[in-house]
């Protein structure tokens, strides 16, 4: 099975954002996060102090087995 990094602005404490992505890497969904942040929420920069809040409330998901 394949592992992915999935992150949702519910779980990172922004209460009524449905968002929520899924990457390849934490990288990925870092950018991906920071590129919503920056679109819906007003956010103006983003370093490293903003990465360590969301790094935690990131986690890894499976893609379920390929069925035959």
């Amino acid at each position: 099975m394949a592992k992915h990094y999935y992150l949702s602005c519910e779980e990172a404490g922004i209460p009524g954002c449905d968002y929520s992505t899924t990457a390849n890497s934490i990288d990925q969904v870092v950018e991906e996060c920071a590129a919503h942040a920056r679109a819906l929420h007003g956010l103006k920069g983003f370093g490293p102090e903003l990465y360590a809040k969301m790094r935690p409330h990131i986690r890894i998901v499976e893609d379920p087995a390929p069925t035959s």
